[in-house]
C-alpha cells in the first residue's frame, strides 16, 4: 500500500510496475496468477502484491430454493454469519461485513494472513455482523488440475465442508484453518483427508467428528453451495475476495489493509448510532 506521505503519482508508478511484473510472470509460467476474462487486478499494499481474481460474469446453476442450508444460514443471501453481534438488540445498527470468496483462491488466503486477525476481532468484540459467502467458480478454471491430483470439485467439496463446520459450531475455526492449509500449488485441491484433518484441529472430535464425516460423504450442502454460487452470479461480483461494508464494495487496499479496515468499521458504526 502506498504510505499517507507518497503521491498519486508515486502509487499510480507503483501498480503500473506491479502489474508488468505479474504478467511477465504469468508469461513465463504458464499460470501463477490467475487470469479470468483477460483481466488481472493487482493492488500493492505494503510491498505485497495481492491479487484479487476476476470472476467474470460466471454462470452458476439456478437456486434450489428447498437445498439444506447450514445453521443459521438464511435463504436470503445464502451466507454464513459469523459472530454475537448477528443476534445484539441493536444489531441493525451493526455495520454488516460481507466477504465472497472461493476456497481454492490464493488471494483469498492472503486476505487471511492479511486482515484475519483484524476481522475477528472486530467479530469478537461485537462491532461487526461478518457474513462469509463462499463461491466455487474456480472449480471450472482449475478442473483438470483438481481432477489430475485427485480432489474434484474442491472448490464445492470444500465449501460443502465449511457448512457442516458450521454446524458443529465451528464455522470461524474451520474457515481460518483451511485457508492456512490451503495447498501451495494452485489447482492441488483439498482431499477429504485434509478436510478431516482440519475439522479435527478446530476441535471437531467423536461423536461431532463422525456428523461432520456423515454430513460431508452425503453431499447435504451441495444445493446450499449451488445457491451460494448461483447469488454470486447474479449479484455480479467481479473477483475474489470481494468486501462489502453496508452495501459498498471496498477497494483492494481497504480490505487488505487491517486498520484501514477496522476504521471504515468502527466508522460506519458511529455513523448509523
Amino acid at each position: 500500500m502506498a504510505k499517507d506521505n507518497t503521491g498519486a503519482k508515486d502509487a499510480r508508478n507503483a501498480a503500473a510496475a506491479a502489474r508488468a511484473e505479474a504478467k511477465a510472470t504469468e508469461q513465463a509460467r504458464d499460470r501463477k496468477v490467475r487470469i479470468i476474462g483477460g483481466l488481472v487486478v493487482l493492488v500493492v499494499m505494503g510491498g505485497l502484491l495481492a491479487i484479487p481474481l476476476i470472476a467474470g460474469k460466471n454462470k452458476g446453476p439456478d437456486t434450489n430454493a428447498s437445498a439444506a442450508v447450514p445453521t443459521g444460514v438464511t435463504k436470503d443471501t445464502y451466507g454464513v454469519k459469523i459472530g454475537s453481534a448477528w443476534s445484539a438488540p441493536n444489531a441493525d445498527k451493526i455495520p454488516l461485513l460481507q466477504i465472497w470468496e472461493d476456497f481454492q483462491c490464493p488471494a483469498c488466503a492472503q486476505l487471511e494472513v492479511n486482515s484475519g486477525e483484524a476481522i475477528n476481532k472486530l467479530v469478537d468484540d461485537g462491532a461487526v455482523r461478518l457474513e462469509l459467502r463462499p463461491t466455487i467458480f474456480l472449480d471450472d478454471k482449475l478442473s483438470g488440475q483438481n481432477m489430475a491430483a485427485g480432489n474434484p470439485d474442491s472448490s464445492k467439496v470444500t465449501t460443502m465442508a465449511f457448512g457442516c463446520a458450521v454446524d458443529a459450531g465451528k464455522g470461524k475455526d474451520f474457515h481460518r484453518t483451511v485457508f492456512a492449509n490451503q495447498p501451495k500449488t494452485e489447482g492441488d485441491g483439498f482431499s477429504i483427508g485434509l478436510l478431516t484433518q482440519v475439522a479435527q484441529s478446530t476441535g471437531i472430535t467423536g461423536t461431532a467428528l463422525t456428523t461432520f464425516n456423515e454430513c460431508l460423504a452425503s453431499k447435504k450442502y451441495e444445493g446450499w453451495v449451488n445457491n451460494s454460487y448461483d447469488r454470486f452470479s447474479k449479484e455480479g461480483v467481479t473477483s475474489t475476495p470481494s468486501g462489502i461494508l453496508n452495501g459498498k464494495e471496498l477497494t483492494g487496499e481497504e480490505l487488505f489493509t487491517p486498520e484501514t479496515l477496522t476504521k471504515l468499521v468502527l466508522a460506519a458504526g458511529k455513523s448509523s448510532k
